[in-house]
């Protein structure tokens, strides 16, 4: 049985990291970090044409991050669409909270936002996007 375990706990995902190319790195990095209030805990820049902060959702010891990236154009890695703003919501970053009500308040004028919109399962959906046309929603 312990054999079991040990070779499930071998095959489980500790946790999960997203990753954003972004056309802006310092305007998306400020919205990230002073918008949102995600704490950096990790940041590089490999010399060579690409940098990024690591961000993490939720408190200490929560296994969800966030990778804001730049690379630019004649770094190996780069493709075009780093450079665009996204032209379909396929994707969207979903943060759960206790209170809705406080970051439509904080947002305010500071960055445009719909809501809380009252969703028909009973969740309120606050909706934003980010600076490259990420949608972003906050719901409780």
């Amino acid at each position: 049985m312990n054999t079991e375990k040990k070779q499930l706990s071998n095959k489980a995902v500790l946790s999960l990291k997203t990753v954003i190319r972004t056309k802006d790195f310092n305007v998306s990095k400020a919205f990230y970090t002073q918008v949102l209030e995600l704490e950096i805990i990790e940041e590089y820049d490999d010399g060579n044409g690409s940098k990024g902060v690591i961000l993490r959702f939720g408190p200490e010891g929560s296994n969800a991050f966030l990778e804001i990236s730049e690379i630019k154009s004649d770094h190996y890695y780069y493709q075009e669409p780093f450079d665009e703003t996204l032209k379909n919501d396929k994707i969207d970053i979903q943060l759960r909270t206790d209170n809705v009500s406080y970051w439509a308040e904080r947002l305010g004028g500071d960055w445009e936002a719909r809501g809380p919109v009252l969703r028909p399962w009973g969740s309120y959906y606050l909706y934003l996007r980010d600076p490259d046309g990420l949608q972003i929603i906050i719901y409780q």
